[in-house]
């Protein structure tokens, strides 16, 4: 289980590497903070969390794209509807 502040520790050190990081270890760390929770509308309201505080992180790096492409994609996984 992650917690929101370990996993945002996981993204700094990701937009801190030079070359820029690969984008699966930032979706690795997102299901590892995710997985835990039980039930959809809490996990959308985590990973709501989660992008908010990324917010606050290093927006000049090469990476930060390639995370919010990440959270981009684990929202709409989450959004979309149950088969």
């Amino acid at each position: 289980m992650a917690s929101l502040e370990s996993t945002l520790d996981v993204f700094s050190t990701l937009l801190a590497s030079a070359p820029p990081a690969d984008v699966g270890a930032a979706d690795e760390a997102i299901w590892a903070y995710l997985a835990p929770i039980q039930g959809l509308a809490a996990q959308m309201q985590a990973l709501d969390r989660l992008v908010r505080a990324v917010a606050g992180l290093d927006a000049a790096s090469a990476f930060m794209p390639l995370l919010r492409d990440a959270l981009d994609r684990h929202r709409a996984r989450l959004s979309e509807p149950s088969a």
